[in-house]
């Protein structure tokens, strides 16, 4: 497995768990804020502690992380040498501006900087930089240190770039995604959003109870969607996928439906065989997990 020499400049929730995402798979860590170092491991040994209770790591790689990293308070000593620095600080453009051109007078073009940011184009983040190319959105979802989501977003830089970006997080078992063109919210804010005004009116206009809308997503959507995402959960739902659609539905002819129909296929082509490369095989995969969070739920 392929390890990394990595900086993490800011140390709230989302910066300290990809560190600790790093930590157990072995990268080599340093963590940089202006806080307390005290105050920067004790916050540490918590996230690592919660990993090995959820059972996602063990307690001997746990306290092996945490044994090997290192923390300062000196920003170009934490970042010198490094091969990619993951920036988390607070959400103002001339702080992060400031951070990049002292990291980046220390470590040159070479090395790799991803913001957390949830907000910021990339092209703002990088103006004015020493080196625009090498600044790219590495967007994680709360909590980082669990849900295995990294948004990459970086049209300004050159695809070797972006690709080993990639590679630097799937390392660390992160599953990556490519926004390719500057967006609001990147790849998939935006559904979320619009999963939230939707719930957000059915509350407002009296059709159920708070209660009653997270339960319906829990036990209906929510389910399908963890599994097999929204487009092929759809496509699942037709005989024929989307190629199928506007047939099923009496809708006029749209050559999109056909676009999206290959994607599903290269989508299930590009699936691990373990869960699915077919249409037969993805279905009893989803309904073995199904079983599965239903048995959690208490409600098999």
């Amino acid at each position: 497995m392929a390890t990394y020499k990595a900086a993490y400049v800011g140390t709230g929730m989302i910066g300290i768990g990809l560190a600790a995402n790093a930590a157990v798979s072995g990268f080599d860590v340093t963590l940089y804020d202006v806080v307390p170092v005290e105050k920067v491991k004790e916050n540490f040994k918590k996230v690592l502690d919660i990993l090995v209770e959820a059972g996602a790591t063990t307690k001997e790689v746990a306290d092996k992380a945490f044994e090997n990293a290192k923390y300062s308070t000196d920003l170009k000593e934490a970042v010198k040498g490094v091969d990619y620095v993951q920036e988390c600080i607070p959400e103002r453009l001339q702080l992060k501006q400031d951070t990049y051109r002292a990291i980046q007078e220390v470590t040159g073009p070479d090395t790799l900087i991803f913001s957390s940011t949830s907000a910021m184009p990339p092209s703002q983040l990088s103006d004015g930089a020493l080196y625009p190319g090498s600044i790219m959105v590495g967007h994680p979802y709360n909590p980082s240190y669990l849900l295995p989501l990294i948004e990459i977003c970086g049209p300004q830089c050159p695809q070797e770039n972006i690709d080993k970006a990639r590679v630097i997080y799937e390392a660390m078992g992160k599953v990556t995604v490519v926004c390719r063109k500057e967006r609001n919210g990147f790849v998939v804010n935006p559904v979320s959003w619009a999963a939230l005004d939707a719930a957000k009116l059915a509350v407002k206009e009296g059709y159920c109870s708070v209660e009653d809308m997270d339960k319906a997503i829990i036990f209906g959507p929510g389910m399908r969607m963890a599994v097999t995402g929204q487009l092929l959960t759809m496509s699942l739902g037709v005989d024929g996928g989307f190629y199928k659609f506007c047939e099923k539905y009496g809708w006029p002819e749209d050559p999109f439906f056909q676009d999206l129909g290959k994607g599903v296929d290269e989508e299930l082509a590009n699936r691990d065989p373990a869960v699915g490369n077919t249409v037969e095989e993805v279905t009893k995969f989803r309904d073995r997990c199904f079983a599965q969070i239903l048995k959690l739920h208490g409600k098999l």
